[in-house]
């Protein structure tokens, strides 16, 4: 568990120049003196232009020593130690306005290039999306990067659960502070850490990886992985790389099918909802989703939005009947056409291997019947016996 730690701090591409030690800026770590913060400063003690910053928000008698062992701590691991204090605004949330008073201390102390780090995992991450659903907020949760001031945020351990940052503390023999503040049930994320989340667990077992892995915007989505490159450290850096909690079988799996026949597409279940597709020489990670059920009608040019995807129509010289009455199914294996322009008849498995379809989407792209017979492969082919000129072509667009 340490060495996922370690792969996910050296996966992050914001943190790479600092490791290689061609960074001229600074690499700045929020350093609350609690376990998660303690365990990111160790991972990252040995990068040369590092400085652990405290913030003393005055809020409790402790707060003195708490500087003073923070202090001490970082001088132990060799990183320059600076802290600085705030006052907080007496009205409204105390934790909203401690938040937003150490936010303005980070902007100021971030220049152009330079980088905070902070310490936030995955049971952070679904703790805050549930707090978000709940106050009725978008459900996106932490982003692993973003912009600060001049420089850039980075939370490289959204990947890791909370009980692996604690094992990585003992093991090392860590020292940290434990915030009384953080039993207070008055206080609506705790509610959500100490009663809530313990529920959702034992009644839907994987809550908090699906929940810390939900869909994230398009700039974090995860690039394939070339199977060349599927080496132990690399499939696991790849996956932390994701914010996903990734077991050691799952890593073996995807690096003992790196090596099968080129031809196959195998593919490994990494989480809870979450698997990794080898295909076209890489591995891609996908999210699960259920089988389609068959049914549903339409009309051509009527467009139709499902949880895999959307379905449109465009206008074209040769296409299907405006209003020509269809039924929506799903593959079942074997089915045929022969598309407008072409003399042979394809099945839709080879029309899929000729567009390049992954073969994770295949199952949910919809087939088009007019009764009894296929008529469309939407985005792919229209059946030659049922086009009229100045007809409509069906588009399909997968969900990410």
């Amino acid at each position: 568990m340490p060495a996922r730690i370690n792969a996910a701090l050296e996966s992050s591409e914001a943190l790479r120049p600092f490791f290689e030690n061609t960074a001229e800026s600074t690499l700045w770590i929020g350093f609350s003196g609690g376990v998660d913060s303690t365990v990111l400063l160790h991972g990252l003690r040995h990068i040369r232009r590092a400085v652990a910053v405290h913030i003393d928000h005055g809020l409790v008698a402790e707060a003195s020593s708490w500087v003073l062992h923070c202090s001490a701590v970082a001088v132990e691991m060799g990183v320059t130690f600076e802290h600085r204090s705030v006052k907080v605004a007496a009205a409204g949330s105390r934790e909203g306005a401690a938040r937003t008073a150490r936010h303005a201390v980070w902007r100021s102390l971030v220049k152009p290039g330079d980088v905070l780090v902070l310490g936030h995992h995955a049971d952070d991450q679904a703790e805050t999306r549930v707090w978000q659903l709940l106050t009725g907020r978008e459900p996106g949760g932490m982003p692993a990067e973003r912009p600060l001031g001049s420089g850039r945020l980075v939370r490289p351990l959204l990947g890791i659960r909370r009980r692996e940052i604690l094992d990585y503390a003992e093991r090392h023999g860590l020292r940290w502070i434990e915030d009384p503040s953080n039993a207070d049930l008055a206080i609506d994320r705790n509610r959500i850490r100490h009663q809530v989340m313990p529920r959702l667990e034992a009644r839907h077992p994987g809550a908090v990886e699906r929940l810390a892995a939900a869909r994230r915007s398009p700039a974090e989505r995860l690039a394939p992985l070339p199977v060349c490159d599927a080496d132990e450290r690399n499939v696991e850096a790849w996956l932390l790389a994701g914010g996903l909690p990734v077991s050691a079988n799952a890593v073996a799996e995807i690096r003992r099918q790196s090596d099968a026949a080129p031809d196959r597409n195998p593919r490994v279940r990494i989480a809870p909802g979450i698997e990794a597709w080898r295909y076209v020489g890489a591995w891609h990670r996908v999210r699960e989703r259920d089988r389609p059920t068959p049914g549903g009608t339409l009309v051509a040019g009527k467009a139709l939005e499902l949880a895999t995807g959307a379905l449109t129509w465009r206008s074209v010289l040769r296409g299907l009947p405006a209003d020509l009455a269809l039924s929506v199914r799903f593959r079942g294996g074997g089915e045929r056409l022969r598309p407008d322009g072409r003399n042979v008849t394809k099945t839709v498995k080879a029309l899929f291997q000729e567009a390049h379809v992954p073969p994770w989407q295949r199952p949910a792209w919809p087939l088009l019947y007019a009764e009894d017979r296929l008529v469309a492969v939407p985005g792919l082919a229209v059946a030659a016996e049922a086009v009229v000129n100045g007809g409509l072509e069906p588009r399909w667009s997968p969900s990410a």
